[in-house]
């Protein structure tokens, strides 16, 4: 039985202070983030604010279930080949002009952000990269950068493109079309913007000539299982298939991305345990302890007690709150991790919504933009980008905070106003 801390000091302050603490953990590093969230989590246990039926029921396991169905065919597609099959081949698309595989690779990482797990994304584009980088004696740092910042802008684009972008669609209920309507335009413009600025900073690079004329390997060697490589591709899309007709079957989202998962397992082959062993348990587990410290403050009612601060701010003018909203957002995903910004801030925004006026899921599209454009400010402002820099610094090209934050913020601070302005004139326009 839990030891009842609540007699001696207030339910609201101990859940807040255990929130407090926990964030500091996470966004320092000083412990790994899942390790920190379960701390967090059993503490909330242990101080009597929750029950285990209640933390049972703070988990969403629609968000979880997503996640994992969507890891474990990621998976399965990495370990056939399919990144490095997709690299090799748009540097042989494009004969090895610097300038055309940087629009391709950049254009390729967006899109595979959009529809799979941006870190599994960035980790593999990273080192097909450097590979080719290394072969053709060109600088691999202008594209490392390139395909990370496209990585966040573009994994806003869908609703399995980014973890927040799950979150907030298990929690309220969006269907896949939602995002395909409202925020894929947004993301389609940031792209744009992003690649102009970014060639600026490179063009020197970019401008460079071909050096040889023949790739050693050829793209079809990359493909390490064809039988699995043609199993997963065509249960990927038939999973996409149905996310996009979901709204007329009798099935969630999560529940589509579990029965293909399964039957990937089933049917993959002799590389699906190393799958499943490769799942990205951690994040799993950091999101329920997350889930479960944000019951706490829920239920102490310090989440209403927030919204309340807030709603005079939020309320009533929609372009201010959009703003607001957008760029507090982006800042704070710059400065840390997205995911547990999103998690705590989705009830606060749930409490301000009730209140709003017309549209106020104009509110919802600006948390997702703002957390997933947030990323590219700083090196540590997604998982994706510390995944890329870690990789790059691996293999003898280490690109500093500062030269990342020039970039990156910049880039941050003119991509948040364009998706600004378009939100505004969404609002005005009611479409």
């Amino acid at each position: 039985m839990p030891f009842p801390l609540h007699i001696a000091l207030n339910e609201k302050i101990i859940a807040l202070l255990i929130f407090i603490i926990t964030y500091i953990y996470i966004a320092s590093g000083r412990r790994d983030k899942q390790i920190a969230s379960i701390a967090g989590a059993t503490l909330i246990w242990i101080a009597g604010i929750m029950t285990g039926e209640e933390m049972l029921k703070a988990l969403d396991f629609e968000t979880l279930g997503l996640l994992f169905g969507m890891m474990v065919i990621v998976g399965a597609l990495r370990e056939a080949g399919f990144f490095r099959y997709v690299g090799l081949l748009i540097a042989d698309f494009c004969r090895y002009i610097p300038f055309r595989m940087y629009i391709m690779l950049t254009l390729a990482t967006a899109v595979l952000s959009a529809l799979l797990a941006n870190v599994t994304v960035v980790l593999f584009m990273t080192m097909i990269i450097i590979e080719l980088s290394e072969t053709f004696k060109f600088n691999p740092i202008p594209f490392i950068i390139s395909e990370i910042l496209a990585s966040n802008i573009g994994g806003s684009a869908t609703l399995i493109g980014d973890p927040p972008n799950i979150i907030v669609a298990m929690q309220i209920k969006m269907q896949f079309m939602d995002f395909i309507i409202n925020i894929a335009p947004i993301s389609l413009i940031g792209l744009v913007v992003m690649m102009m600025m970014l060639y600026f900073f490179y063009r020197h690079e970019f401008e460079k000539k071909k050096i040889i004329v023949e790739l050693p390997l050829k793209p079809s060697h990359m493909i390490k299982d064809k039988p699995l490589f043609y199993i997963s591709i065509v249960t990927f899309i038939v999973t996409l298939i149905m996310f996009f007709i979901q709204p007329y079957l009798n099935m969630s989202i999560a529940s589509i991305a579990l029965i293909s998962s399964a039957f990937l397992l089933f049917v993959g082959g002799e590389k699906m345990p190393k799958v499943l062993e490769d799942v990205e348990w951690g994040t799993l587990i950091f999101l329920s302890g997350l889930f479960i410290i944000i019951g706490g403050l829920e239920k102490t009612g310090l989440i209403h007690d927030i919204a309340m601060i807030l709603k005079p701010y939020l309320i009533g003018n929609l372009y201010l709150s959009t703003t607001i909203i957008l760029w507090l957002s982006a800042l704070f995903s710059a400065l840390i991790d997205n995911i547990p910004f999103t998690v705590a801030f989705i009830p606060i925004l749930q409490e301000i919504v009730r209140s709003a006026s017309a549209n106020p899921d104009i509110l919802w599209w600006a948390l997702i933009v703002g957390a997933d454009f947030g990323g590219n400010g700083t090196p540590i402002g997604a998982s994706s980008n510390i995944v890329a820099l870690h990789i790059a610094k691996e293999k003898g090209y280490d690109i500093e905070f500062i030269d990342f934050f020039k970039i990156g913020f910049t880039i941050l601070v003119v991509t948040i106003g364009v998706s600004n302005l378009y939100l505004f004139i969404k609002l005005l326009f009611n479409f």
